[in-house]
């Protein structure tokens, strides 16, 4: 409606004009005057093209979340009643209890449309649907959202959200009473990623502050603590026609040629510094948490600075003064006071020597960015105010390095009068701060992972004795590490990336304690920052997980061996590749490759080689092994050999253990000759069928094919269409869809591998994870190549 009211009324590009705003915007003095219909008619206007398209993106995502919790007849209708009641609230409690005393007396004459108060409402009422978990975490961020502009920025139409935020929170309550989930405290990692964002909301208020133009909330002088400040020009100019002010007038023009797009950015470095350390409260760091309190320290004394400067001030003085010099004191000291309740939950630490790394590299840093600043200015020494001297240099170097916003009250040594002279002047700090950002984030991202020797060998020791599923094999390979159990009857092995832990495949030990290995495995992820991620798991683990997210990555296609024989029209490929063998003198040989002859594990080497070099890839690991597994004495290779010694083909197969003996076979390493005969793949299966049968196994698994699945009919979630298409995209290159093809001549059974995720928010860093497993040594050329050939053969 709002689009159609908007061009109906001329009010679209720039909102109503000053008479229909009175008529139809709500305010202090619509309220007075009577005008009771405003916090309604307000809803179907705004400010501006801007504002419309805004607050329609705000009403259609807060209002789609709503109605998807609630019905459409209460999301309406709590929509509707926010609105009003939150305007209402606004102009009645705020501005008529006398908040123009110690808010702004701009919100007496202030008049202003749209709908965000009812979206912002209605998403908040809808939070009580949710389970504990998120109604914690949407609130949350709901009401940071709507608190922190207001305190800083202080806009009627913010108040009004935080009524209407408040609003929805009590009209909520029976919907959350109806739950039977019983609540229950935070835990850790929910207590840390809660204080993360208390503290992330601090950085970004004062900067919501310096770049609105109209900031008068309480809190919007933090905005000189955090973000600096720059003059305005018209005050400069009125400042430097006075004769007498030479001196503050040459301060003034000194901020205003400090002034661009680097001092920008070295103004907001406080405001980037707490972010990275709210990060590194997230991920639990001890670190970040003695760091944060150091930084909220120095707020806490640049404010009571603040405080002090008034005292020379003639009192009694107006109750917005001592509200704009208490201010200061009260978020620093709020931020402190939660970091010290919840002290106990950040006891995560770097591997030992990160720290010293960090601090080696900050000083390499800095004493690279001190001698190019140095030995630049020098030689551009006539390009500064006075010309610049290396005294003058040195005494001016440590002030490139702090916000310009601070140096108010110190006397600028030189000034740049030049495009390279200004560069030099204004990126340096910016380049150092990058690099220590840079840094602190990649420490808070490293885990300390103790890889012992012996733990694989007790793996594979609960391998042998309890056997899991047809992949399990795969915990015994190089790069994992291991999580055991606390009554050690059960193992995880995985490894930790970018902050993911990563298992291969599921808990491997008894039966009856791989789901609580599971359970108890995802809180120690937690209590060390990491986010668990179950990977290629089946799908009776995805039902112990009922809470997480999941979505299938492979298809397991699995060949029963009971009673299986290669007659009828769709064995007919098998039979051929078979015959062609039997023609070809080519037979199929059994061994490990550790005892296979010289020139036969040469062959072996040169097809993987050749393999690889017609790719231009690295070789994929984690889930797809290579030579280096086949090392592994339990792991044996089928080898199609003719009679001139020449190797056709070659398969291994990885065994798969239950209660201690083996009861099947699962395919890993698949290569073919240049010159083998058509089929040796066929061929090289079918006689491990074959063998497998008459020997009584169970079944063999063909493994599963990554980013490929079997198209069974059901609604698929957006997550699910995405990795199909990244799958139908590196088909062309991988094949993954093709070897599915393939594998369905042996007439398979299909099982789908799932991954999963604790929360939907940690996909991107559980993506990158994947990737990084998948391909560890992957070169930005390779990278390059990977595009170009996705591109080419498409």
């Amino acid at each position: 409606m709002p689009w159609l009211i908007g061009p109906a009324t001329g009010s679209l590009w720039s909102g109503p004009s000053g008479a229909m705003l009175d008529k139809v915007g709500f305010g202090f003095d619509q309220w007075l005057r009577g005008q009771w219909w405003t916090p309604f008619t307000s809803t179907f206007w705004s400010g501006g093209l801007a504002q419309y398209v805004g607050n329609t993106i705000l009403v259609a995502v807060l209002c789609g979340f709503a109605e998807r919790h609630l019905s459409t007849v209460r999301t309406v209708s709590i929509f509707l009643l926010t609105q009003l009641l939150g305007t209402t609230a606004t102009a009645v409690i705020v501005i008529g209890s006398g908040a123009d005393e110690w808010w702004s007396a701009d919100l007496l004459s202030a008049v202003e449309v749209g709908p965000s108060a009812g979206a912002i409402g209605v998403a908040v009422a809808a939070t009580s649907a949710l389970s504990t978990v998120w109604r914690r975490r949407l609130r949350l961020i709901l009401l940071l959202a709507v608190i922190m502009p207001a305190l800083y920025v202080g806009s009627l139409i913010q108040l009004s959200q935080v009524f209407a935020a408040l609003i929805g929170l009590t009209l909520g309550m029976p919907i959350e009473r109806k739950r039977l989930e019983e609540p229950s405290p935070p835990s850790r990692g929910e207590a840390r990623l809660l204080v993360a964002l208390a503290v992330a909301a601090s950085a970004v208020g004062p900067l919501v502050a310096a770049v609105s133009q109209t900031a008068s909330g309480p809190l919007s002088v933090l905005q000189y603590l955090l973000v600096g400040s720059q003059p305005d020009l018209a005050f400069v100019d009125s400042t430097c026609a006075d004769p007498g002010a030479l001196v503050e007038c040459r301060r003034l023009r000194a901020e205003v040629r400090m002034s661009g797009l680097g001092s920008a950015l070295m103004s907001i470095v406080p405001v980037v510094l707490l972010l990275v350390l709210a990060e590194g409260l997230r991920r639990g760091r001890k670190f970040a948490w003695w760091a944060t309190m150091a930084l909220n320290v120095v707020l806490v004394g640049l404010g009571a600075v603040l405080l002090t400067s008034y005292t020379d001030e003639p009192s009694p003085r107006s109750t917005a003064d001592w509200v704009q010099t208490l201010a200061p004191l009260v978020q620093p000291v709020a931020i402190l006071v939660l970091l010290v309740v919840t002290r106990a939950k950040f006891d995560v630490s770097a591997p030992r020597g990160t720290y010293r790394r960090f601090a080696g590299l900050a000083s390499k840093a800095l004493l690279i960015c001190a001698v190019v600043y140095v030995w630049g200015a020098y030689l551009l020494r006539d390009r500064f105010e006075p010309t610049a001297t290396i005294g003058g240099i040195l005494a001016d170097l440590p002030t490139r390095f702090a916000p310009p916003g601070y140096l108010g009250a110190i006397e600028t040594a030189v000034l740049p009068n030049g495009r390279l002279a200004t560069m030099l002047h204004q990126w340096i700090g910016v380049i150092f701060w990058l690099v220590v950002l840079t840094g602190g984030l990649i420490t808070f991202r490293k885990a300390i992972v103790e890889r012992r020797a012996a733990d694989r060998a007790r793996a594979r020791e609960l391998l042998e004795s309890h056997g899991g599923t047809s992949m399990a094999h795969m915990i015994t390979w190089p790069g994992n590490d291991y999580w055991f159990a606390p009554d050690g009857q059960a193992v995880i092995a995985y490894r930790v990336i970018s902050s993911v832990a990563l298992t291969t495949g599921e808990p491997v030990g008894a039966p009856a304690a791989r789901g609580a290995a599971a359970q108890e495995f995802s809180r120690f992820c937690v209590r060390n920052g990491w986010t668990p991620c179950f990977y290629s798991i089946t799908d009776d683990l995805r039902r112990d997980l009922p809470s997480w997210n999941s979505v299938q990555v492979a298809e397991e296609t699995v060949v029963p061996l009971k009673g299986l024989e290669f007659k009828g029209k769709k064995w007919q490929d098998i039979r051929t590749a078979m015959n062609k063998a039997k023609k070809s003198g080519v037979t199929a040989e059994w061994l490990s490759y550790a005892d296979a002859p010289p020139w036969m594990s040469g062959q072996i080497k040169a097809l993987s080689r050749d393999w690889l070099a017609d790719k231009g890839l690295p070789e994929m690991r984690f889930t797809l092994g290579g030579l280096d597994e086949l090392a592994d004495s339990d792991v044996r290779c089928l080898v199609a050999v003719d009679d001139e010694r020449r190797v056709h083909g070659v398969t291994s197969w990885l065994p798969v253990r239950d209660e201690g003996r083996v009861v099947a076979w699962t395919l890993d390493f698949m290569r073919r000759g240049p010159d083998a005969f058509p089929g040796v793949m066929e061929f090289l299966i079918a006689s491990m069928v074959v063998r497998c049968r008459d020997e009584g196994s169970e079944y063999l698994s063909l493994s599963g094919a990554p980013l490929a699945r079997l198209d069974r009919g059901e609604r698929t979630v957006l997550l699910q269409r995405m990795l199909d298409v990244v799958g139908k995209t590196l088909e062309p290159v991988y094949g993954f869809r093709s070897l599915l093809a393939f594998k369905a001549k042996f007439q398979p059974t299909y099982l789908p591998l799932y991954m999963a995720y604790p929360r939907a928010a940690a996909l991107p860093s559980v993506g990158n994870a994947i990737a990084k497993a998948y391909l560890p040594r992957i070169t930005f050329r390779q990278a390059f190549q990977l595009m170009g050939k996705v591109i080419s053969r498409r």
